[in-house]
């Protein structure tokens, strides 16, 4: 298994087909860059989005590294403690491309930046050299999903990452209802005490 370190700056994560959320914001004639703002504002404009499965917002979670994980597998099960898991949300992939990354990138959306398909990461360097990552491409076939999310903390604490998030993807033929992640009654994404 591929091992995928998220660096979190802004105390979320996204998951999103940009094919998917590119015809969203074309549809309802959306031109900001941030789309945080846009979605905040706009309470209506964020519910069609989670009904039509054009992205899941995961937070608020604590800014550290996560490790990413993709699928359902003894791998995981060896390794992590499942410490949560919340079913039932929307993703319309009309791509085959997913991106799972640090939720501050939609401050500044740039379609740009995910249109190169031999990039499988967002990273940047910070001053000292070390490269961190704000967002991971992962293959999935063209279809709707609903997506299972996963809390996970390492059995044995390391110097690395100690949570991790994974994501699960079952295919359905239509989305009959909707969650809303940001539902702080419902859901608490934030693993660290």
């Amino acid at each position: 298994m591929e091992k995928r370190i998220l660096s979190v700056e802004s105390y979320g994560i996204y998951v999103v087909c940009i094919a998917s959320l590119k015809r969203f914001l074309t549809r309802k004639q959306i031109k900001s860059k941030n789309l945080l703002k846009v979605f905040q504002d706009n309470n209506d404009l964020y519910i069609d989005s989670l009904k039509e499965g054009v992205w899941i917002p995961i937070l608020p979670i604590d800014s550290i590294d996560y490790e990413i994980l993709i699928g359902h597998d003894d791998i995981i099960k060896d390794d992590w403690n499942e410490v949560f898991t919340y079913d039932g949300f929307n993703l319309n992939v009309e791509d085959d491309n997913v991106w799972i990354g640090s939720l501050g990138s939609l401050a500044n959306f740039r379609v740009s930046l995910f249109k190169d398909p031999a990039q499988d990461c967002l990273s940047y360097q910070t001053l000292d050299g070390q490269t961190l990552y704000k967002g991971f491409r992962i293959r999935l076939g063209k279809g709707k999903y609903r997506v299972a999310i996963s809390g996970y903390k390492k059995r044995v604490i390391s110097e690395s990452t100690i949570y991790g998030y994974g994501f699960n993807f079952e295919p359905t033929d239509a989305f009959t209802s909707y969650n809303d992640p940001r539902d702080d009654a419902q859901y608490t994404f934030n693993m660290t005490p």
